[in-house]
């Protein structure tokens, strides 16, 4: 029955990875930003809301409740609902204070990030601390990425579990660096542009232009079969013949984990060089892995560009991702995703003009509480959720 809830839910838009082909652009038709506008827009929600019968108020509820706030619907709720959509508002606010918000915030990265408990010495819970942490303040979730400290098991802030001298929240975690660890770190860059900007290679070059062939290794510069001098590429590496179509774009971001180790420790004495003879991807220093750039001196440093603004490392290139127009559409994604219990929403996603209305109803910078009460009062949001239960 997942399926019907996914094409009921999250159908009508295009594909996640699709965001860069929509150019990050808000859609013209979610209003012209005036404050009459906005009002009027808002007002229009809450009427379609309210025209939302008790008993499907109800059934709504009894589906969010339990990965919401990790329980049953209460009676008093039960009660509040007979008024009908009208109520929905009321019942989801006092939802945002419980203790269950948290533990689903956490949930929903830890699940996201695949990291959760502890393995080989790393702290796998650090990510959903960062998470929960945020919730319980009403901090902005924009601080998944640009927090500049980690959260402990007893939710006080700490020093992240790198050793680099710098905290991007949730990537600047070993939990999520060891665990995308990969040749040439294309898996943590792919890893980050997935879960936290909905885009994936190639993207559009408008959103993020591509590093200027020369720059790259040989085997990377390649755009044909003609173009390609690698035999490992020849073989089927990676995209095979044609690797500037995506590595031109990886090769900036995979540049931000170059100083990181397959452990997910910051090591000040990466070069970034290919070991010579060695595995393709692989770092002539040992637990590192190789940059896309030629130049020694490119190849060791952090440096780097991030959808076409310069970067030092990663911090900068979080706030990059998290005050783009893609941050909040995607987290709207995945929140949607995980409080209707489906699977990540990399197939069809939801409407343009939907995750529109709901970033722009969160407000800016807006804590996850707020995104949530835009998100799941939304009227298509509620109805399309209606309508699924009564395809099962």
């Amino acid at each position: 029955m997942r399926a019907m809830i996914v094409l009921a839910v999250l159908a009508l838009g295009c594909a996640a990875g699709e965001l860069d082909r929509a150019r990050f652009e808000v859609d013209g038709g979610a209003g012209d930003g005036s404050i009459v506008a906005a009002l009027e827009s808002e007002a229009a929600l809450a009427r379609r809301r309210d025209a939302i019968a008790p008993e499907d108020a109800e059934r709504y509820a009894r589906r969010l409740a339990p990965m919401l706030v990790r329980r049953s619907l209460r009676e008093s709720e039960i009660e509040q609902l007979e008024r009908g959509g009208l109520a929905l508002a009321t019942v989801l606010d006092a939802w945002t204070s419980e203790p269950g918000l948290e533990r689903a915030a956490r949930d929903m990265i830890s699940t996201l990030l695949g990291t959760s408990g502890h393995r080989d010495g790393i702290d796998l819970d650090l990510p959903g601390n960062l998470a929960a942490h945020l919730v319980r303040a009403d901090a902005p979730w924009s601080g998944i990425l640009t927090s500049d400290h980690c959260v402990d098991a007893s939710g006080a802030a700490s020093a992240c579990d790198t050793g680099a001298p710098y905290a991007a929240g949730v990537i600047t975690t070993r939990a999520f660096l060891a665990g995308n660890h990969s040749r040439y770190n294309l898996r943590r860059a792919r890893t980050l542009m997935r879960r936290f900007a909905c885009v994936d290679y190639p993207i559009a070059d408008d959103v993020q232009p591509r590093l200027e062939r020369a720059l790259l290794i040989p085997m990377f510069r390649a755009t044909s079969a003609d173009d390609q001098t690698e035999d490992a590429a020849r073989a089927g590496f990676g995209n095979g013949l044609a690797c500037y179509t995506c590595h031109g774009q990886f090769g900036a971001h995979a540049q931000l984990f170059v100083r990181y180790d397959r452990d997910g420790r910051y090591r000040a004495d990466a070069t970034g060089a290919q070991r010579a003879g060695g595995e393709l991807g692989v770092s002539d220093v040992e637990g590192l892995y190789a940059s896309h750039f030629v130049d020694p001196e490119r190849a060791r440093d952090e440096r780097t560009e991030m959808l076409g603004q310069e970067v030092a490392s990663l911090p900068d290139a979080a706030r990059v991702i998290a005050t783009s127009p893609a941050f909040l559409p995607c987290a709207t994604r995945h929140l949607l995703a995980y409080g209707f219990d489906l699977a990540e929403p990399s197939g069809p996603a939801i409407d343009a003009r939907t995750v529109d209305e709901i970033v722009r109803d969160a407000g800016p910078d807006p804590s996850l509480r707020a995104l949530a009460r835009a998100a799941f009062l939304h009227p298509d949001v509620i109805r399309a959720a209606l309508a699924a239960n009564e395809a099962r």
